[in-house]
């Protein structure tokens, strides 16, 4: 019986540590954004959302549609007052004009923290925008999200106001 358990104890060692090392994303991987399958039939072609006309993916452009990141204080995932104005003006373009498009929301972080940290910090800051756009009413099915943590910097350098760039979520269209 007590082999058994020790059996049972090993297996269960075993299923934990193959999880662990399997939940943290390298450098490499959490670089690469979240590609949700559009449509694989001809990638030159409109894609329809379900319910929505078609939209040609290729030709959205987030940024001239009036679509701005939001930002963060330090150590926080919390919407301040400024982000909850820009995610308010862009849940309206996402209905509108950009009514079509799969968005990717992508966290940021600064610097400072460990890889880990960032990453799992960034991913709670795209929730959190992801959450309050679907309560603005956007589908929820038209939004992933992803994580950088502090891989890709809008500003490289090493201060306070360099750092307050990098914690952000920004959007930008899905790909395939």
């Amino acid at each position: 019986m007590s082999y058994l358990r020790n059996g049972f104890f090993l297996t269960l060692c075993v299923a934990m540590a193959l999880t662990a090392s399997t939940g943290c994303k390298s450098k490499k991987n959490a670089q690469q954004p979240i590609q949700p399958a559009l449509n694989d039939s001809n990638p030159n072609e409109s894609t329809t959302i379900t319910g929505q006309p078609n939209v040609d993916l290729e030709g959205l452009n987030f940024a001239s549609a009036g679509v701005r990141p939001v930002y963060f204080d330090y150590d926080s995932y919390a919407l301040r007052p400024d982000a909850l104005s820009t995610l308010k003006t862009n849940a309206e373009v996402f209905k509108g004009q950009l009514a079509g498009a799969i968005i990717q929301v992508e966290g940021h972080c600064d610097e400072r923290g460990t890889q880990e940290y960032n990453l799992a910090l960034g991913e709670k800051r795209a929730l959190a925008a992801r959450d309050y756009l679907t309560k603005l009413g956007v589908s929820g099915d038209r939004i992933v999200t992803i994580s950088y943590g502090e891989e890709a910097p809008a500003d490289p350098g090493h201060n306070e106001s360099s750092w307050a760039l990098n914690r952000r979520c920004e959007f930008n269209k899905a790909t395939r």
